[in-house]
């Protein structure tokens, strides 16, 4: 026995050592090789933080970026992100066989991802996002078979996500999001996925439908499918996800009627469906089960029915977006017992009926009700209940009575739309007390007197808009030592009178200057030289005068002249023809006279040219029909004498 025994010991002592022989002995060396290797493929490194600490012979287990298992003393991490590095990726980082962790994120490295990452079967953590790297996601990642968590998102990779990596069981983070791959995703996606709690790829191209698989991933907190070009409609499924806490599904090309199995998922806090085809409506019991949504986004779509009233249930709702569906019906009363409510975004649907905020009990930030039929007036208690209001659209309505000057009171007020509907009266001074406002849109009511300008003490505004509507009185002097920041300005249709001001000049962010069919005298040309963002200046249909001054030729962003039916008079400039983005001029029904400058044919881009109703003497042109964009010409009503000889 005893003889045997001895035998046996051999026996599994020289397997043990035979074992231990058949294993790889590589030296650390290697690893200083493998980055030594990564370092010559770097081309920017504007700290020179491999310049001069990875240096040769040094210990790399100290070098900036490298984390060293104790034991072994290998390289377990690397980390360099946000280092401001470029270059590739050195495909020698596939020997550092005991990495874990690899973090390159935040740079700018370019070129593929070397098959050879395939080799770190160690690997739990790949970090490349934020990079400029392209190519295919490598095949070989499917033998990462102990990564946990992989981030590419934002790079430029195209082709189809490898089907492999589906495969890889330990996965628990997967995102993938702006890049260029496409592809549908397999069907059976979450069948080797028992551990994914978080999937993005949104900001792709991916195609196909969606695959009710997802149901398996029973771990799943985030899923994020959005902007892509799947089709077809929701699974129902993705109801069992009873982990599920944030899901995105918005533009797609996603069809079908909305599963109401989604609001069975009672961890759900967020749910975005917006820019598809989805039609049905929302359930009657919509908040029954998700008491955790907190924002429900399902605008532009095909919804419509009612909106329930058992919304209310959703306590945590901080913002609901409806707009651009078919809904329905009245607001119900309850939506003002979300205690949480933030953002009301109800716009361009159908509902009816008078605004319900005399039944609000909640404060809100955002108000969208624009372009539906409600109706009724602006409760004068409105921003006592609401003074935390810093967006409010109710354009396109049928809104009436006069605008509530304790409109005031919503101090954090930035955007106020209340175009095309009733109102009447005119605009409360006090609201010029809303220091923050940005925007104002006003136009196509019946509103009258004087705008306050002198009570505007809005700095910031940006954009003010009160077209069609019977305003009278003047432009300030001071306009735009008030508002330097202005870059539209749309005094359109009303019966406003006097001279531009030439303070005007010092608006010298204007954008758009809109001022016709109004009774302006002067010539306004004269105070826009120092406008050199102006794209478009519209003063038709007044009693303007003057000439165009050569100066409008430094003008190199106007895209609209719009001078017709004034008294502007002299000759055209030839300097129009040399400004590179010029698409419209009107100088129809006015007293120009001189010849058609033949420098117009310059023009690269005008695509429309009236000059009728003047006293142009002269020959038309010939270069005048060598502007390949030319639509729309119209010179009747002169005095010419044909064409010019080419």
């Amino acid at each position: 026995m005893g003889n045997i025994t001895m035998i046996v010991i051999f026996l599994a002592v020289y397997r043990w050592f035979g074992a231990c022989a058949a294993i790889p002995i590589i030296s650390s060396s290697g690893d200083e090789s493998a980055l030594l290797a990564f370092k010559a493929t770097i081309t920017q490194d504007p700290n020179n933080i491999l310049q001069k600490n990875w240096t040769e012979g040094t210990p790399f287990c100290n070098w900036i970026g490298i984390t060293c298992s104790h034991r072994h003393q290998r390289v377990k991490a690397l980390d360099l992100s946000s280092k401001g590095l470029k270059g590739t990726i050195a495909k020698e980082v596939g020997n550092l066989s005991f990495l874990i962790s690899v973090d390159i994120s935040n740079n700018n490295f370019q070129g593929n991802i070397p098959y050879e990452l395939g080799h770190l079967r160690r690997l739990r953590g790949l970090y490349m996002q934020l990079n400029e790297l392209s190519g295919q996601i490598p095949e070989s990642f499917g033998f990462l078979n102990r990564i946990q968590e992989l981030f590419l998102y934002n790079n430029s990779f195209s082709g189809p996500i490898p089907p492999v990596i589906f495969n890889i069981s330990s996965f628990q983070v997967i995102d993938l999001m702006y890049n260029f791959l496409g592809g549908p995703l397999p069907m059976d996606i979450c069948n080797n996925l028992p551990n994914l709690e978080s999937f993005n790829v949104s900001h792709n191209q991916l195609v196909g439908q969606i695959p009710d698989s997802f149901a398996v991933c029973s771990e799943i907190k985030f899923l994020a499918l959005s902007h892509n070009e799947f089709m077809g409609s929701i699974p129902g499924k993705l109801g069992n996800l009873s982990r599920l806490e944030q899901l995105y599904l918005g533009s797609n090309n996603l069809t079908g009627e909305l599963p109401s199995t989604i609001f069975n998922i009672s961890s759900l806090t967020i749910l975005a469906a917006p820019y598809n085809m989805i039609s049905g409506s929302l359930p009657h019991d919509i908040c029954k089960k998700t008491t955790r949504l907190e924002i429900l986004y399902l605008f532009v779509n095909q919804l419509g029915g009612q909106i329930p009233s058992s919304i209310s249930s959703c306590q945590s709702l901080r913002q609901l977006s409806l707009t651009y569906n078919n809904v329905s019906g009245v607001i119900p009363a309850e939506i003002g017992n979300i205690s949480a409510l933030q953002s009301l975004y109800l716009g361009s649907n159908n509902l009816t009926g008078k605004l319900p905020f005399n039944f609000f009990n909640i404060s809100l930030t955002d108000i969208g009700l624009g372009f539906n039929q409600f109706s009724g007036d602006l409760p004068e208690d409105f921003c006592f209940r609401h003074p935390k209001l810093e967006y409010l659209e109710l354009q396109n309505n049928q809104l009436y009575g006069q605008i509530p000057s304790s409109l005031s009171s919503c101090s954090a007020l930035y955007h106020i739309e209340l175009s095309s509907n009733y109102f009447t009266g005119g605009i409360p001074a006090e609201i010029g007390n809303i220091t923050g406002l940005k925007r104002l849109y006003l136009s196509n009511n019946y509103l009258a007197g004087e705008v306050p300008f002198r009570y505007f003490n809005f700095s910031s505004l940006k954009e003010l808009e009160v077209m069609d509507n019977r305003f009278s009185g003047s432009v300030p002097h001071d306009l735009c030592f008030r508002h330097p920041e202005l870059e539209y300005l749309n005094l359109e249709q009303n019966q406003f009178h006097g001279q531009i001001p030439s303070g005007v000049s010092h608006c010298s962010a204007m954008d758009t200057l809109d001022l016709a069919g109004n009774k302006f005298t002067g010539n306004v040309l004269d105070n826009i030289g120092n406008m050199s963002m102006l794209r478009n200046l519209v003063v038709g249909r007044n009693n303007f005068t003057g000439i165009i001054p050569p100066l409008i030729g430094n003008m190199s962003r106007l895209l609209i002249l719009q001078l017709g039916g004034n008294n502007f008079s002299g000759k055209i400039p030839p300097e129009l023809g040399n400004l590179p983005i010029l698409e419209g001029v009107f100088l129809q029904a006015n007293q120009f006279t001189g010849e058609i400058p033949p420098e117009l044919g310059q023009s690269s881009s005008m695509g429309r040219l009236y000059m009728k109703s003047n006293k142009i003497t002269g020959k038309i042109p010939p270069s005048i029909f060598n502007i390949s964009t030319l639509r729309e010409l119209g010179l009747s009503r002169n005095q010419l004498s044909g064409f010019g000889e080419s």
